[in-house]
Formats: C-alpha cells, sequence, structure tokens
C-alpha cells in the first residue's frame, strides 16, 4: 500500500519538475507559446527532460521536505539564468549558450557594458520571474514545519539515482547544428550533452603507421624564387558588403576604394567558422591553418588547446628570416592571445595597452591607429616584416539611437526604423574602414615596398537583435539551405600584391588562406601547408560543417587526413613532427610591445603654472604611469617620446620610472629606474 509518506514526496517531486520544465523552456524560447508549441512538436524529447528533473529532483529528497524545496529552488533559479543567457546569445549571435563558453567569463563581463541597451525589456521580466518566484518560496516555506525522515526519504531518493543515471547514459539524438539541438533537446538536455565533447577525442584511424604513408604521398612546395615580401594581413572587425542586400539602397557606395582593388587584385570570399562573434576562432583558422570543424562545439582554441608551439604561419614565417608582430586595439589578455601568440610565433603583440595614444570612436579605437603602427614598421625595415592585425572601430552593437560625427550614408528600404539605423550605422563605419585600406595600399605603393595585404572579415555583423536587418533586408529567410549557410559564414576577402598583377576568384575556408598565402608569396611551409594547397590547387579548398559537407568537394578521407593531422599537432604526440623532421625552437624572446619604455633625459619643467618634471625617451603610451621615488604621481602624456609629471617638489625627486598596467591592473612592462638624486 502507497503510504502517505510516500505521496507527498511524489507530489512535490512531479509538480516540481513539470514547473521547472515550463519556466525553463519558457525562458530558452522566449515565451510559454512557444514551449508549448515544442511541447507537441517533439513530446519525446519533452518527456525526456521531464523525466531527467523528476528524476534529478527525486534524488533531492534525501534531504528533509525544507532541505529538499531550498536546494531544488536554487536548481531552478540556476537553471533559469542559463536558460536566459542561452536566449540572450542565442538571439545576439546566433548560437546557444555552451558550456566551453563558461570559460569565456571576464570576456564576456568586459562585452557585456557594450550589450546592456540591447534587451533590457528582457531583463526587466526575468527580474520579474525571479521576484515573483523567490516570493511564492518564501511564503510556501513558512508553512513548512519540522518532520521526521521515513523509510522513502532514502527509497525515493536510490531510486531517483539510478533512474537518472540511466537517463543520461541513453542521452539523446544530436544533431550537428547546436541550436536546433538546443531546440529539439531543449536547453539543459543540449547544454549537457555538450559537456561529454569538451575533450578532443583521437580520431578512429590516428595510428603511427598512418604518417608513414601519408607524408610520402603529397610533394613538398619548393619555392621558385628568393622573394620576401611583407606580409601584412588584415582582420577587419565584421567587415561584410552591406551592397549584397538586394532589397536595401545606399545614398552611396561605403566601399568603393574595396570594391575597385578587388576588381583589379585577387579577391572573393572566405568561408569563416562563426558568426557575430568569437572572432578568436577565424583568427586561429588563418594563422594555425586548423579547422574549429574538429574541435568541441563553441571551443576557442587559444583557451584550451594552443598550450605548446604550433607550426603556424608566424613561426614558419620566421624560418624564413621574417620578423613576425601582431596588432591589436583592445586588451591583450583578450581571448588570452597574449600567452597563445607566443606558442604561434609571434616576435611582439602590440595590444590597445603599447598604442602610444589611440582615440576613440565612441565604443572602439580607429583602424587609423592600426594603419599608422604598420606603416610605422614596414617604414625602413630591412627585415622581411609579417604583420597580423586586428581592428576594431568596426565593432558592435550598432547603434539604433545615435549617428558618429562623419555619418555620411543612408539606407533605403523595407526597414523599420530601428533596423535603418543600424545599417546606417554600421555602413558609416565601413566608409571610414575602406579609406584606411585605401591609406594602406596608397603609402606602400608611395613607399615602394614589395608587399602582399590580405584583408578579410572575421564573421558577419551583429545587425539587430534576432537578424532584424538581415530578415527585413530578405537576406536570411531562415530555411537553413546551404545558400543560407554559406551567406552566414563567408566574408569578403581581397588579396594586393604589389609585385603580381594577374587575378584571381578566390573562394576558400579561412583554415586554407595561410597556406595559399605561402604559395603566393613563393615560401615553403610543411606538411600541412603543402596537403591544404594540393587541396585547393584540385578546387577543394571549403571544410564545411558536417550537415553540408556534401556541397564541398572534399571526399570523406581527405576530411579524416586533414582531422588526423590537426589532432596530432594539438593533443597528440606529434608523428607527423617527428617524421617529417619539423622543429619548433622555444619562443624566448616574444613579448608584448615592441620595446620597454624607456627614459632618456629628466628635466626640470613647469606646466600651466605647476612644478614638473619632463621626461624624455620612447615607447611612451597614454596609460604609462609615472613613478617619483616609487610612488605614483599625477602626469601629462604629450607623445610617445615625452610625458610630464608634476612633483611639488623637484629637489626631493631621487628616482623615476615608467610602468605599463592592463585593465586587470598587471604589469605589462617597465623602464629601467632613473637616478636623477641631486640634480635639481
Amino acid at each position: 500500500m502507497v503510504t502517505r509518506d510516500f505521496k507527498q514526496p511524489l507530489v512535490w517531486v512531479i509538480g516540481y519538475a513539470i514547473f521547472a520544465v515550463i519556466l525553463i523552456e519558457s525562458i530558452h524560447r522566449g515565451s510559454l507559446l512557444a514551449m508549448m508549441d515544442w511541447v507537441f512538436e517533439s513530446p519525446a524529447q519533452a518527456l525526456y527532460l521531464l523525466c531527467l528533473f523528476i528524476f534529478g529532483f527525486g534524488t533531492l529528497f534525501v534531504f528533509k521536505r525544507r532541505g529538499f524545496f531550498i536546494i531544488a529552488s536554487l536548481f531552478i533559479v540556476l537553471f533559469s539564468l542559463l536558460a536566459f543567457s542561452s536566449y540572450t546569445k542565442e538571439r545576439l549571435r546566433g548560437d546557444p549558450l555552451l558550456p566551453i563558453d563558461l570559460l569565456m567569463v571576464g570576456e564576456a563581463r568586459n562585452m557585456l557594458q557594450f550589450f546592456s541597451d540591447l534587451s533590457w525589456w528582457i531583463w526587466l521580466i526575468c527580474a520579474m520571474i525571479v521576484v515573483l518566484f523567490v516570493g511564492l518560496f518564501t511564503a510556501v516555506i513558512k508553512k513548512i514545519g519540522k518532520e521526521e525522515r521515513s523509510k522513502w526519504h532514502f527509497i525515493l531518493p536510490a531510486l531517483s539515482l539510478a533512474c537518472f543515471c540511466f537517463l543520461l547514459s541513453i542521452g539523446t539524438s544530436h544533431p550537428v547544428s547546436e541550436k536546433e539541438n538546443y531546440n529539439r533537446n531543449g536547453v539543459l538536455a543540449g547544454f549537457f550533452s555538450n559537456i561529454s565533447v569538451l575533450k578532443v577525442k583521437p580520431p578512429e584511424h590516428y595510428s603511427e603507421d598512418s604518417f608513414d604513408a601519408l607524408l610520402d604521398e603529397w610533394q613538398t612546395f619548393r619555392p621558385e624564387s628568393d622573394r620576401k615580401p611583407h606580409i601584412i594581413m588584415v582582420m577587419s572587425e565584421a567587415f561584410w558588403d552591406p551592397a549584397v542586400l538586394d532589397k536595401v539602397k545606399f545614398n552611396q557606395d561605403p566601399l568603393p576604394n574595396y570594391r575597385k582593388l578587388s576588381e583589379n587584385f585577387s579577391s572573393g570570399t572566405l568561408h569563416v567558422p562563426v558568426y557575430g562573434g568569437s572572432t578568436a576562432n577565424t583568427e586561429f583558422e588563418v594563422l594555425a591553418g586548423m579547422s574549429h570543424l574538429f574541435l568541441p562545439p563553441g571551443a576557442i582554441a587559444y583557451k584550451s588547446y594552443v598550450k605548446k608551439p604550433l607550426p603556424a604561419l608566424p613561426y614558419l614565417l620566421k624560418s624564413h628570416g621574417y620578423e613576425t608582430t601582431a596588432y591589436h586595439t583592445y586588451h591583450n589578455w583578450f581571448y588570452e592571445r597574449n600567452k597563445a601568440y607566443r606558442w604561434l610565433g609571434f616576435d611582439h603583440f602590440v595590444s590597445l595597452e603599447f598604442f602610444p595614444n589611440p582615440v576613440q570612436d565612441m565604443m572602439y579605437y580607429r583602424d587609423n591607429e592600426i594603419t599608422d603602427e604598420i606603416l610605422k614598421k614596414i617604414n625602413g625595415s630591412e627585415q622581411p616584416q609579417f604583420i597580423y592585425a586586428i581592428t576594431m572601430q568596426n565593432h558592435g552593437p550598432y547603434r539604433n539611437d545615435a549617428k558618429k560625427f562623419y555619418a555620411t550614408m543612408d539606407a533605403e528600404g523595407n526597414l523599420t526604423a530601428d533596423s535603418k539605423h543600424i545599417l546606417e550605422f554600421y555602413a558609416d563605419n565601413l566608409v571610414e574602414i575602406d579609406k584606411e585600406l585605401q591609406r594602406l595600399v596608397m603609402k606602400l605603393q608611395e613607399m615602394g615596398e614589395d608587399a602582399i595585404v590580405v584583408f578579410f572579415g572575421d564573421h558577419l555583423p551583429l545587425l539587430g537583435d534576432d537578424y532584424a536587418v538581415y530578415k527585413e533586408a530578405g537576406y536570411f529567410s531562415g530555411d537553413k539551405t546551404f545558400d543560407e549557410y554559406m551567406k552566414m559564414y563567408s566574408t569578403p576577402l581581397l588579396v594586393w600584391d604589389a609585385k603580381e598583377s594577374a587575378r584571381e576568384n578566390l573562394q576558400m575556408s579561412s583554415s586554407f588562406l595561410g597556406a595559399y598565402l605561402l604559395e603566393k608569396a613563393g615560401l615553403s611551409g610543411y606538411y600541412l601547408t603543402d596537403f591544404m594547397n594540393e587541396l585547393r590547387n584540385s578546387g577543394k579548398a571549403l571544410l564545411l560543417r558536417d550537415d553540408y559537407k556534401e556541397n564541398s568537394d572534399l571526399t570523406e578521407d581527405e576530411r579524416k587526413t586533414l582531422e588526423l593531422l590537426q589532432y596530432d599537432l594539438l593533443s597528440g604526440n606529434r608523428q607527423g613532427m617527428e617524421l617529417a623532421g619539423v622543429r619548433l625552437p622555444q619562443n624566448n624572446n616574444y613579448r608584448l610591445g615592441l620595446a620597454d619604455p624607456r627614459i632618456d633625459t629628466v628635466e626640470r619643467s613647469e606646466y600651466k603654472g605647476r612644478e614638473a618634471l619632463l621626461l624624455k625617451g620612447g615607447y611612451f603610451t597614454v596609460g604609462s604611469q609615472i613613478y617619483l621615488n616609487g610612488e605614483a604621481v599625477e602626469y601629462s602624456f604629450i607623445n610617445e617620446r615625452e610625458m610630464l609629471a608634476f612633483v611639488s617638489d623637484p629637489a626631493e625627486v631621487k628616482t623615476v620610472q615608467i610602468k605599463i598596467f592592463d585593465s586587470e591592473n598587471r604589469k605589462l612592462a617597465e623602464s629601467k629606474v632613473a637616478v636623477v638624486e641631486g640634480k635639481f
């Protein structure tokens, strides 16, 4: 006979489970109605999720009733926040929250300030739900008295735990698309299904014998000339051509210079791994020649897999005598570039903290700061330069309530007022970016430098919430066709060559770009770049997601070979490098910035009637902090060679030093201590 001691826990478990599924899936899908549609469209998946909650909550009855309510409620709040985060990310970026996203807390915190005004009403509704739930929860708890445990406090949790583990072992079907996975299986089932794939598993065909045969198949590329041009790669933030929106007309072409260059030089499209964000994923593919398709969903290679020297493009070019430098007008720690660039083979990483006096363009920094530094580095250099520049001026969000001072663009079409303003804001950015591209090319021509400039976008821009601009312009329809997939993951690509006028029509995945560039410059790589160039020269340069791979000319064996080579390099024992004799020395000279700040002279001065010391030297930045006698003092930046330190009594100053810190208050560089005791 079923006793009351069993009935009550069972009722509470089932009731809480139903409430949790309804609340969490309603948040994830944006409405109660959308949640009900899911239940009717995918009843098996909804039942599976409900059973997970029933048995999961059932294990909590090992505690007394009060403990059950408290712990179960905390889980519901936690999962609700996860669902809300996934909902917000999917509307902004097109993909739901993944377990590996939790490693990006620092980056998300930093970016959140720029997106805080996008969906205020969602935050308000979520806050109201939480407040209401907490109120109800408190009222219920007050009515629950103390009670003794019965045998069901042990039997029910034990049975629940067994059933819960069984359900987890069964799992659910996992579509290739993470968005489809979450929509079909529910946010929690989708989220937890990805935990098991956080670690890259060895390919089935990974064995030592396979490398002997593979390496013998490919003909190693031999350079035909001793040309060593400067190689400049500009990964332009969210660079895309809105002229492809057929239903929108602009008052002028936002990209006249790019268009002219693309008509006369090699150009086309680059198939990238991300939409709307995760810039470092495209960057990793370009520099390392590897694909995110062979990594866990949502992985950021820099944070999880680039932990040792890789035969990436910077390392390969160093072997040809190049100096390798990365420029980025943002924090050094973002995506852990400060660490990853050492393993990729860069000599220098000039991050935002080392730009002399960067000027903000509303939310981010102007692209002309990047152009200035590139030209400064190239000018007069006797050593061939490899420069990888990541811009920020065009980073979203794109405002619907403001204009920049240089705004000139006007868009007409079947757009809402918000979408029209967003698109115009984006197009105004492009006008300035286009000018910087032209300035870079013209200056290189004027300098008479032998150079190759590769200019491309890292991903499409986030134009409105839930693809608003794209949908209104008829560019995306949500039909999941191959054509729409390619639209979403393709950006413009331009390759300007000072010595080569023959134009190529380019279409390749971003992981092939580095290999292509080596061959174009007449420089040798290693077995992976040789294989990729062999594929590309055979018209097989598109590496597509599994659900669209039939649209690529790559065979299944060729995909498996790429996966094998990548696993061996990133996570395996590097059999290929051993057999091919590829050696990568430790990059001991790598540093942030081009050099430490340097103090040459210290002179007594004054500024607006205030006593000051004038410091002259080099590599000063607007963020450099001056220390007198070991104490930070008020200062004024003049230029990268001069700074003023304010002091009440110069005669008391004994030592002067400059230090550079980042936004996390970590010291990045410092000058030598200048001793000036008795000088004044």
